[in-house]
């Protein structure tokens, strides 16, 4: 172990993270492998160990499935999930304030998600996307994921324009267009949106109402009409003095 500096866990983590980031994919392999072996022996964990392991199984699955070792992958996917498990329930009798810090469940979900597609089972890997969408309601990626791999015309495309419709208007930020669903559920760019609504539109007229919608917006951002962030500028408006009140003075 100590040729990964195994001595300190929190520290390989951190190395693993930066390393995956930086896609050298097969040595994060090898680390995370060591490193969640080296967790999963010790029969008694405290909450901190758990969640150490629980980081690394996460990190394994990702790498085992860019590297296209899909068998590897699933299984690494299931002991994450029962690890999780193990670590909610710890967490809930010790320290329950720390749940909500959790990575969100139906993040670990897309990505099971995710291994199951790029191994070819796209029945398992909706089923995933569709778990972390009921956890979510109104999670743009899980939906988008699940029409995506069904293909032209899911029936699923409905719920997209819906979810669509409920996260708001449309946001340029970083020089990208954006859906920001309000209640936590992460940000989704609007051009693999757009090509699944666009691909409904003759069935669903949701999916047309909503992807001119998309465009209308991004051309008022452009053109200058509306702002960058139009739910942040209503925000601000509203924090401006209706009333200049030094006038009356």
């Amino acid at each position: 172990m100590s040729m990964f500096g195994m001595s300190d866990p929190n520290q390989t983590l951190s190395q693993m993270i930066r390393y995956f980031e930086e896609q050298r994919y097969e040595m994060v392999e090898v680390m995370s492998s060591e490193f969640t072996g080296m967790l999963l022996s010790q029969k008694s964990r405290d909450a901190a160990t758990q969640t150490l392991l629980v980081k690394g199984l996460r990190i394994l699955t990702e790498v085992l499935s860019r590297r296209e070792k899909h068998k590897l992958a699933i299984k690494a996917s299931s002991v994450l999930q029962r690890e999780r498990k193990k670590l909610e329930k710890t967490l809930l009798q010790s320290a329950p304030q720390l749940l909500q810090k959790l990575t969100p469940m139906e993040e670990d979900l897309r990505l099971i998600g995710t291994v199951y597609l790029a191994s070819g089972k796209k029945r398992k890997a909706v089923k995933f996307f569709l778990k972390a969408h009921k956890i979510q309601q109104g999670n743009l990626l899980a939906m988008l994921s699940v029409c995506e791999t069904e293909g032209v015309a899911s029936k699923h495309c409905k719920t997209l324009a819906n979810d669509v419709q409920q996260a708001g208007p449309v946001i340029l930020e970083n020089g990208q267009y954006w859906l920001k669903p309000e209640g936590g559920a992460k940000p989704a760019q609007i051009d693999p949106i757009l090509a699944v609504l666009e691909s409904c539109i003759h069935t669903y007229p949701e999916c047309r109402e909503q992807s001119q919608r998309i465009r209308q917006e991004c051309s008022d951002i452009s053109e200058g009409i509306t702002a960058a962030n139009a739910r942040l500028q209503s925000a601000m408006d509203t924090l401006q003095p209706k009333h200049d009140y030094y006038q009356y003075s």
